[in-house]
């Protein structure tokens, strides 16, 4: 009985090592377009709610002197709603399905910002 009990541990302790090595092996990524389309609304509400707290960390922590990202998503996003900001991005994806490698975080800059100004198609001006 002992041993039996031994061997459900071992195996349990086997698992938990071999998913937290599948775990560690799945690389980190940049959501982009093909990410985004994939996911719920509330995903990606998360994701814009994410980068807006990590935004509003790195400016109180930062004493004010936070980088230009972190304070254009403060300062800027602060009067729009997270839902304004998604229906902005889905756009932008349906509008240049040519464009889904951009990153999110580019997309939500050049559409929802004026820190990075949208791309001026070939032939506009600059």
């Amino acid at each position: 009985m002992r041993l039996k009990g031994k061997g459900w541990i071992a195996g349990l302790v086997l698992l938990l090592v071999l998913a937290t090595a599948a775990l560690a092996a799945e690389k980190a990524f940049l959501w982009d377009g093909t990410r985004w389309s994939q996911v719920s609304y509330d995903g990606k509400a998360g994701y814009i709610f994410g980068i807006g707290n990590l935004a509003d960390f790195e400016l109180a922590a930062s004493g004010g002197k936070a980088v230009c990202i972190s304070r254009a998503f403060a300062d800027e996003l602060k009067n729009k709603t997270v839902a304004q900001i998604i229906e902005q991005v889905d756009k932008f994806y349906k509008e240049n399905p040519g464009k889904m490698q951009t990153s999110v975080i580019e997309v939500v800059l050049r559409q929802c910002t004026t820190v990075c100004p949208p791309e001026v198609k070939s032939g506009g001006k600059k």
